[in-house]
């Protein structure tokens, strides 16, 4: 029986209930809040706390290596540094827990800070080994700064926390931990949703997407990094009071890598992961602990195993029987509710159109001259082309439009600002958008995400407005949705607003992502080779689709190989053969130059066939 003909029983329809998932999380909380008074010993309650207190520690991890990609190896020093700072200042200087832990917080996110700085320049997996010096660095630091850190000894006698002259006991540390886990646990969920969300990922997927969605790539990976080592120097802070005892042993190099373990088990880069992960891998150092000296190699092992049979983790694999019970069942594949839940459909205004002004533009790779001295003018408002044989430059010179290339010499301006040595960024904020010849999009997100991607800068909710999911911030998502859902219908996406952008058909990618461009009210768009790989019928509606965004008055530059598309929707092309500018004026005057046409054929230009 084919899933089609499966009847929609009891099952179905209870699968289908928009209460399920949150009945299930409410009797979760439940279940977390008694368990205390459930427990019958002291010895579970200290695990149930322990549990809580590395959760923490995987949240931020999970953030930092799952949704940025910037795998790390070092947050079990950055526990250290949190314990260690709440333990000095309470016992050593008789500090209250509370601004102890502050204070452990803001140190650990300085130290944070710092080990961000070389994520800048060098690729993930060598950052990776940077983490890994950085915790064995720490490790020595506990032992070797003895005068503060008291050594081997460690720190002993760590107060519990107190609240109106009342210290707190095993189960009220409990419902602390809990308290905060379930809060950081729903504030990560709104960041996840929200525009840090999108940027996080296109941060880990695709940083070219990120860079010409005018998202700075310094500061979102600075945020994550900070926000990731605060909630886990919290964690230090828990960690400290509850053992009472801290030495240099608690924090060796394993512990970093534990908690990669915990990630990437319960699914780096899901939402679920760092708590499946925690709950299901935290009873690994219990069995281990006979086994001391084998941790790393099992862990290992581990690592290999997850990546071999779930290489999305338990939260990957849950998600997927999910999606095959419902489908055995028969219940329909509901798609996610509208996102676009602000009255009214937006309406695209007309922009002023900006002007381009590019003067002895100088490019060299290497001893490969990519551009030479190039010089052209767009008017504002305009279809533009830019066409030319394979490596003529073409894609080049949109490159360095953008800020992705500095040109070695020569001026590029926009309007009247000059753009050479402006960060992609800060160039994308000015008013340009940007497709690229393979369409650079977040293949996990639906196309209304991508969409949205494309206005990370022009959102201004806050960042504690994002994470409360505070009044300002629903009423932007909302509008946002709806304009990103508008423009998909402009560019004619209408129906797949909520399929995934990997799933979409090569045209339609490169019709999302001119969408992800128009979100942002571009005044000039950069379009390279969008016609590539589509057939007639999509040629013909890509032909009408650029008129209709030039009607709104925007500039349009185009890269582009067919061309009676170019002929038939530009009124000015520019010519470029091996880095130089061949031949430039209207479509027809240009295509019959016999210049252009050797150059087409392979031959070599007339004049330069006559000399």
């Amino acid at each position: 029986m084919s899933d089609r003909t499966i009847p929609r029983g009891g099952a179905a329809r209870v699968l289908d209930n928009p209460w399920l998932g949150r009945t299930a999380i409410l009797v979760l909380a439940v279940a977390i809040y008694v368990f205390p008074l459930i427990a019958h010993s002291d010895y579970r309650l200290y695990l149930g706390t322990q549990v809580g207190i590395y959760l923490l520690v995987a949240m931020g991890l999970n953030l930092l290596s799952g949704y940025t990609g910037q795998p790390s190896l070092c947050h079990g020093a950055l526990l250290a540094i949190g314990a260690y700072v709440t333990a000095i200042a309470t016992v050593d200087h008789g500090w209250s827990f509370w601004p102890a832990a502050l204070v452990g917080m803001a140190i650990t996110a300085g130290a944070g800070a710092l080990i961000a700085l070389p994520a800048f320049r060098v690729s993930a997996w060598y950052f990776a080994l940077i983490t890994l010096a950085f915790a064995e660095v720490v490790g020595g630091m506990l032992i070797e700064w003895g005068g503060l850190t008291h050594s081997f000894s460690g720190v002993v006698g760590i107060p519990m926390p107190s609240a109106f002259g009342q210290s707190f006991n095993a189960a009220q540390l409990f419902w602390l931990v809990a308290t905060i886990d379930i809060a950081c646990f729903i504030m990560m969920a709104n960041m996840m949703r929200g525009r840090f969300g999108r940027g996080f990922i296109a941060l880990r997927d695709n940083e070219i997407a990120a860079r010409a969605s005018g998202i700075s790539l310094v500061r979102l990976k600075m945020f994550a990094f900070v926000v990731s080592a605060a909630v886990t120097g919290l964690a230090g802070a828990f960690y400290a009071v509850q053992k009472t005892v801290i030495t240099p042993d608690d924090f060796t190099a394993d512990v970093s890598i534990f908690f990669l373990v915990v990630v990437v088990l319960g699914g780096s880069g899901r939402l679920w992961g760092a708590a499946l992960g925690t709950v299901a891998f935290f009873v690994v150092p219990e069995l281990l602990t006979s086994l001391q000296a084998w941790r790393l190699l099992i862990y290992g092992v581990v690592l290999l195993a997850l990546m071999l049979f779930a290489p999305h983790g338990l939260a990957g694999a849950i998600a997927s029987a999910w999606r095959s019970l419902r489908v055995a069942l028969g219940a329909s594949p509901r798609p996610p509710p509208p996102l676009a839940t602000a009255p009214g459909a937006p309406t695209v205004q007309k922009v002023r159109g900006m002007a381009v002004s590019i003067a002895g533009l100088l490019k060299r790779f290497g001893g490969v001259t990519a551009l030479d001295r190039v010089s052209l003018k767009v008017e504002a408002g305009s279809v533009h082309a830019i066409v030319g044989p394979n490596g003529s430059g073409k894609t080049t010179l949109l490159n360095m439009i953008c800020g992705f290339f500095r040109p070695d010499e020569g001026s590029i301006r926009l309007d009247d600002v000059e753009v050479v040595g402006r960060s992609t960024a800060g160039i994308a904020r000015l008013g340009v958008g940007r497709t690229f010849q393979t369409p650079k999009l977040l293949p996990e997100l639906t196309a209304t995400e991508n969409a949205m991607l494309g206005a990370f800068a022009a959102e201004r909710a806050s960042t504690i407005e994002v994470a409360l999911w505070a009044p300002r911030a629903r009423r932007e998502h909302a509008a946002l949705a709806a304009q990103a859902e508008h423009f998909l219908g402009f560019v004619g996406l209408g129906e797949r607003v909520h399929e995934q952008a990997g799933e979409l058909p090569h045209g339609q990618q490169r019709l999302a992502e001119i969408a992800r461009a128009l979100i942002g009210r571009p005044r000039l768009l950069l379009l390279d080779e969008p016609a590539a790989g589509l057939s007639l019928t999509e040629l013909d509606k890509l032909g009408a689709l650029i008129r209709s965004i030039a009607d709104l008055g925007v500039t349009v530059v185009i890269v582009e190989h067919h061309l009676e598309l170019v002929a038939d929707i530009c009124r000015h092309v520019t010519v470029l053969d091996r880095g130089t500018v061949l031949a430039e004026g209207t479509p027809d005057a240009v295509f019959a130059d016999p210049a252009v046409i050797a150059a087409y054929m392979g031959a070599r230009p007339l004049a330069e066939a006559a000399s």
